[in-house]
């Protein structure tokens, strides 16, 4: 504490503990944390340190208020298991990154948190080839028309392979199973020369085409934000193209692997 100086450069720090209400993310919470005080003036203010550990409070008491495990309790459940954190993650169909934002103080989803409470009762989690859902065409079809009508640009053009168009629906489902534990699409995509691309797309192309994109199970409010969001990343096609030619997750694939879902969190062109 002898070290520290408040803002206006007096030295005599003390610590005390606060009780503070604040408001987060439209949730009125409760927390309990350190601050400094001088002595001198009655500046209050925070280290660095008391600044995150208050942080990770707030995210806590947000997670208590909604039901979902706090970090502390993810990391005394894997323990009582035995699991590292890549066991966790593992199990979880997700990548080690996640497990180490969540216990760190990142709040994950509801979806995200069911998947936790599925492996800490010894359940199994997922589908990391079609992002724990069933493919469906129409919908791929859908979420290809979502892109059209916000970028401009022709979707599904007659005679192409889908060789851009793909890498938009990548990121979107990509996307969507790391932040709401299942993709948009369903579709599972394959690692080819020219980048992340739907498995059997020769097979595919005409059937998308065909589809009828009526039928499909509408769009959820935040699977909109997510092709929103990847819109807004990439505004012409070529640059979907070339930032999954940039992505670790393609280059280390050979041609033919399937690029699984749990590789979702490791993008980072988006």
């Amino acid at each position: 504490m002898e070290k520290l100086r408040c803002p206006l450069g007096h030295t005599t720090i003390s610590v005390k503990k606060i009780e503070k209400e604040i408001q987060f993310r439209n949730v009125d919470l409760q927390i309990y944390a350190e601050m400094c005080e001088c002595q001198e003036c009655g500046q209050e203010f925070a280290t660095v340190e008391q600044t995150a550990i208050m942080q990770s409070a707030i995210a806590d008491a947000y997670r208590q208020s909604q039901g979902l495990l706090t970090g502390e309790q993810i990391r005394q459940r894997r323990k009582e298991l035995g699991l590292s954190q890549k066991d966790l993650a593992k199990r979880m169909s997700v990548g080690i990154a996640s497990i180490k934002r969540w216990e760190g103080g990142l709040i994950q989803s509801k979806s995200m948190n069911t998947a936790l409470n599925t492996v800490f009762r010894g359940g199994v989690v997922g589908n990391v080839v079609t992002g724990n859902r069933t493919q469906s065409l129409s919908r791929i079809k859908l979420v290809m028309k979502e892109f059209e009508a916000l970028l401009g640009i022709q979707f599904l053009e007659d005679g192409d392979m889908l060789l851009y168009d793909s890498k938009y629906s990548y990121y979107a489902d990509m996307l969507a199973y790391n932040e709401l534990g299942k993709s948009i699409t369903g579709a599972a995509y394959a690692a080819l020369p020219h980048g992340p691309q739907l498995n059997n797309y020769k097979e595919l192309v005409e059937l998308i085409r065909n589809a009828d994109e009526k039928k499909a199970t509408p769009l959820t409010l935040e699977e909109k934000r997510i092709i929103v969001r990847v819109a807004r990343t990439f505004p012409q096609k070529r640059m979907a193209f070339d930032a999954t030619h940039r992505e670790e997750v393609w280059k280390k694939k050979k041609p033919g692997d399937l690029m699984l879902y749990s590789d979702a969190p490791n993008l980072k062109e988006i």
